[in-house]
């Protein structure tokens, strides 16, 4: 499963891995991560060309990964996690957390170059 910060490598084509990956088809993504790739193509100015050239290529790729939509076992995983990272004084941002519980919940290694998600112990971590 890819993280955002993988999928927005990949659109701004900065990791031969990671295109790699995609092209192969051998990674998905949680509808949490399309959330957060649609926002941040909504926050650039409309009439960018970078804003065209990345819409059209979050587009097309979106159609051909396999999007995993949230489930109530990734609610339950999220509960778990978010009250034991508090508790151990490890919290991890909402956005993450949702994401690490998607991950968990489908069984999938989490694509990332983000640290942060090392919090999270049971979850398996890809560098790209």
């Amino acid at each position: 499963m890819l993280d955002t910060n993988a999928m927005s490598a990949f659109l701004q084509r900065r990791s031969p891995r990671l295109d790699s990956w995609v092209r192969e088809q051998r990674c998905c993504l949680s509808a949490i991560v399309v959330a957060e790739i649609r926002y941040g193509l909504e926050k650039l100015p409309p009439t960018s060309r970078m804003q065209t050239r990345l819409q059209e290529l979050a587009e097309a790729t979106l159609e051909t990964l396999e999007i995993l939509p949230w489930s109530e076992a990734c609610t339950r995983i999220y509960g778990r996690l978010r009250a034991d990272l508090e508790r151990h004084g490890k919290p991890l941002a909402v956005m993450d957390l949702l994401i690490a519980s998607h991950a968990l919940s489908e069984g999938c290694a989490l694509v990332t170059a983000d640290r942060a998600f090392a919090k999270v112990a049971e979850l398996h971590l890809e560098a790209w």
